[in-house]
């Protein structure tokens, strides 16, 4: 037998450096199940806040956008369906009810985009047509229900900055209460404020095509005008008209998307308020 073979070395629990310590006991603030999503989603919206500050107006920032928001809100619903954030959300019921008044808000301006661009693509298709037969009247009909639109895009986009412009979510009892509240609050705000930089970039795409429209007509529908630079302004029409197609398909596929994650956390939030869930 080797002498001292047996003998074995314990550490006192004091012997613990005092920072592993203090963050052991910070850990426990909030439900572990939780601390991942909530890190995800605060990622999450910095990159929505990032997208919304900056000033690029292209189709590739747009759909960009698109996509950021989309996958905010599917994190969003997944947090929501956590269940430390059911039950903070049972017992907060001011705060509940502000998210659920929210959601309606986000749901509305979505539904209606969606609706807007489905009146973008008939307006589309008959002031080509007009282009293309010369016919007046068609035209300038074409270009007023067009420029219309923009108009209720922008309103649209300026109904919701009112609406979500803050959030009076309830007092919270505790800190994990808090912290949870806080993150969905910051999270539905990012949504909100990207929705409405959205709304905006739309209605900018829309009336660069309007205005292309407009000059082109004025040199193919009235052939007695002067026809110089009209190669120059056809390229621009049909650039800008590429611009709105694009961004036609692109909005009504992303919105979708955003339409549908934003009904199922209503329906969630509806269901912890009732307390199905």
């Amino acid at each position: 037998m080797i002498p001292g073979f047996n003998r074995s070395i314990t550490f006192p629990m004091t012997q613990w450096p005092k920072k592993r310590a203090a963050y052991h006991v910070r850990s426990v603030s909030l439900p572990c199940e939780s601390r991942p999503f909530i890190a995800n989603l605060k990622e999450k919206l910095v990159v929505v806040q990032s997208w919304a500050a900056g000033t690029d107006t292209s189709l590739a920032s747009i759909e960009a956008g698109l996509s950021h928001i989309e996958l905010l809100l599917l994190d969003v619903s997944e947090f929501l369906n956590l269940s430390e954030t059911k039950t903070v959300l049972q017992h907060a019921a001011a705060s509940t009810e502000c998210l659920l008044e929210t959601f309606l808000y986000l749901v509305d301006s979505y539904g209606s985009l969606q609706s807007e661009m489905v009146a973008v693509k008939q307006h589309y298709f008959e002031v080509q047509s007009a282009l293309r037969t010369h016919d007046s009247a068609l035209v300038v009909s074409s270009l007023k229900s067009q420029r219309r639109l923009e108009k209720e895009l922008s309103h649209l986009a300026a109904t919701l900055r009112a609406t979500t412009k803050t959030l009076h979510l309830g007092l919270s009892s505790n800190a994990s209460e808090a912290e949870i509240i806080e993150v969905v609050k910051e999270a539905i705000g990012a949504t909100s404020a990207a929705s409405v930089v959205l709304l905006n970039r739309v209605a900018a795409v829309l009336a660069a095509s309007s205005s292309a429209a407009a000059s082109m007509a004025s040199y193919t529908v009235w052939p007695f005008k002067m026809r110089s630079r009209n190669e120059e302004r056809e390229m621009l029409y049909h650039v800008k008209f590429e611009e709105l197609e694009g961004c036609i398909d692109m909005v009504e596929r992303g919105t979708e998307s955003a339409l549908r994650s934003l009904v199922n956390s209503r329906v969630l939030l509806l269901n912890i308020q009732s307390g199905l869930l």
